[in-house]
């Protein structure tokens, strides 16, 4: 009977405890894929006491599907331990969930390891105090739930898979115009164009993967770029009236958010790069 009455005295205490604190948690709908990366507007947590009550707490976080599961948690032998002092306290994501103390699992730490983000998909975020030692809960867990949408990346639209533009012209200038990520980021894209010289005898992903670029230039706020290359765009070894006169390039598009990291399309890659175009500059293949 004592035993039971002491543990109904400690839930009872634990209840009221619990009660004292009033907690709640805003996170941004669309928040950043980069998740320690957020700042004050894509997440909030509130935590609201008498005044004068005073308690060392640490906050413990989950991220966890929508399912219910855990997919990263805080490492509470290492969190911070935070004095409430009564009142209202306002913490942000760098309190909550600090990158040093959060541990992921399976697919979420790979591509934590290898992008900065998280997979897309729907998430909640679970924010709870609890004591220091021994990690008893003295408030409500409260949930968010979040999206990390899978963003499509942009298109290479000109210079056009397999065509040729003319060598007088394309000396001049060449104008290069792709398709926007989409859905429409609430950030402000950075693209970047890689254009590069295939050479003789290799393959153009060779090129891509190996060679330097001629153009890596990066613009923002347009899908389009022209290009003046200022190159001899004609094989001088080479007949004149050869198809092979031509000189092949391979262009492509690499995406990046506004911290400069690529965006991702959901793939373990991550790199933020489209599909990349092939064209020529030369004499047109009669036909």
């Amino acid at each position: 009977m004592k035993k039971i009455l002491y543990t109904t005295i400690f839930l009872l205490a634990m209840l009221d405890v619990r009660s004292q604190f009033n907690t709640n948690i805003v996170v941004s709908p669309q928040a950043p894929g980069s998740i320690f990366n957020w700042g004050t507007k894509d997440m909030t947590y509130l935590v609201s006491s008498p005044a004068g009550l005073g308690r060392r707490v640490v906050i413990k976080a989950s991220f966890k599907t929508l399912d219910g599961t855990v997919v990263g948690t805080t490492n509470l032998a290492n969190a911070r331990v935070i004095n409430l002092t009564g009142g209202n306290q306002l913490f942000y994501a760098a309190d909550v969930i600090p990158a040093d103390i959060m541990v992921f699992s399976g697919k979420y730490k790979v591509s934590l390891d290898k992008t900065g983000k998280l997979p897309s998909d729907n998430y909640q975020l679970c924010v709870q105090l609890v004591t220091p030692i021994d990690y008893l809960p003295v408030s409500e867990e409260r949930c968010r739930t979040f999206n990390l949408a899978a963003f499509q990346l942009s298109i290479p639209v000109m210079p056009a898979n397999d065509m040729v533009l003319d060598t007088k012209l394309a000396q001049t200038y060449i104008t290069f115009r792709w398709t926007p990520v989409t859905p429409r980021p609430v950030f402000p894209v950075t693209y970047r164009i890689l254009v590069f010289e295939v050479l003789a005898n290799q393959q153009p992903v060779q090129a891509l993967r190996s060679n330097q670029p001629l153009l890596d230039k990066a613009i923002t706020g347009t899908t389009q770029f022209i290009w003046q290359p200022q190159l001899g765009m004609m094989d001088l070894s080479a007949g004149v009236d050869s198809v092979k006169t031509s000189k092949q390039f391979i262009w492509t598009i690499q995406a990046l958010d506004q911290q400069g990291k690529p965006i991702s399309d959901g793939n373990v890659n991550g790199d933020g790069v489209s599909e990349p175009a092939i064209f020529r500059v030369g004499k047109k293949e009669e036909k």
